[in-house]
């Protein structure tokens, strides 16, 4: 069955999906959608009221002014648990009732966990963020195989912290973020003796500067240069084995690359290190969301979720991972 039969066939099952089981889920779920909303609308009034009602008090008992930031914050605060604690609600059990039983209409052999990630070990393995992390986050993680290549993937969120002290000795904590979005793993079916990196092309006078120290001191892992200036536009290769560097990263990768990266409009970056293809997308989209402002039984939402899937998987077609390229040795 060619690529298009196959993605017309899983249509239909989504829509038959839809319009089986799903749709009285749907229907329960949306109920407590509507609350949310309902608990919505109620803060968005609650909260000018406290505050207008606040202020009037503060002023007309010539109390502290600097009060009313006491009162806007508190009942800030207050409303917003009052509806996320109802969301969250919501969107936990759309996410494990509803995006699970799609993932396994795409693919049998997919595993689900809407609040897993793929693990720090491997983030860390794949060295294409070496900074060290303070905080690392995910949601989303999904493993399953696709033809003969087994897949992980998840959205991760890495930052690191900065404290900084004012002249009154306040301390300030700032969160950076390292890497945010989709982070892709592969099994490249071949154990790699070496550590490639394909990373975003950076310019500019530093970037130039930094490979020609590189490059003079001999650090481990030295640019790769690759006779496709296309390519070489959109990506940098650093290796510490150019040989196996230039046999993994063949003219068609570097064609599906380029292509891959025009679709994507994301700086990929990707990396061959053990066993594994580590592949990461920076991107701000949440996948797999359900919607607050949109009904729960709409098929909309059900074929955007479905686009998802179909674009994060489509990466094993795009770079034509199942045609084992790289045997095991």
């Amino acid at each position: 069955m060619d690529v298009n039969k196959a993605r017309t066939s899983v249509k239909a099952d989504l829509h038959r999906l839809f319009s089986g089981k799903l749709k009285v889920q749907l229907q329960a779920l949306d109920t407590v959608r509507q609350q949310a909303v309902k608990r919505l609308l109620i803060a968005c009034i609650v909260v000018p009221v406290v505050s207008l009602l606040g202020f009037a008090y503060i002023q007309a008992n010539y109390m502290d002014p600097d009060l009313i930031f006491w009162v806007v914050g508190l009942s800030a605060m207050l409303m917003y648990w009052f509806v996320m604690s109802k969301w969250s609600s919501y969107r936990r059990d759309y996410k494990t009732q509803v995006v699970g039983k799609l993932l396994s209409t795409f693919n049998s052999s997919f595993k689900y966990a809407p609040t897993g990630q793929v693990s720090s070990v491997k983030y860390k393995d794949s060295g294409l963020y070496p900074r060290a992390y303070d905080r690392y986050e995910g949601e989303d993680y999904v493993i399953g195989k696709l033809g003969k290549t087994l897949i992980e993937f998840s959205e991760l969120h890495t930052q690191y912290k900065t404290t900084t002290r004012d002249s009154k000795g306040r301390t300030t904590t700032n969160w950076h973020t390292i890497f945010k979005g989709l982070f892709f793993v592969a099994d490249a079916n071949k154990h790699f003796k070496s550590k490639t990196y394909i990373r975003p092309d950076s310019s500019g006078l530093f970037s130039s500067l930094g490979k020609s120290i590189g490059n003079l001191l001999g650090t481990r892992d030295a640019r790769v240069a690759l006779e496709d200036p296309e390519f070489e536009r959109f990506f940098e290769v650093y290796s510490n084995d150019q040989v196996e560097a230039r046999y993994l990263i063949s003219p068609a990768l570097m064609r599906r690359l380029i292509a891959f990266r025009q679709e994507a409009d994301a700086s990929v970056a990707l990396s061959f290190v053990g066993g594994q293809l580590y592949i990461a997308i920076p991107t701000r989209k949440a996948y797999f969301e359900p919607k607050l402002f949109k009904p729960a039984v709409n098929m909309d939402v059900i074929e955007e979720i479905y686009q998802d899937l179909d674009f994060i998987t489509g990466i094993v077609e795009d770079l034509d991972l199942n045609t084992r390229i790289w045997t095991k040795e």
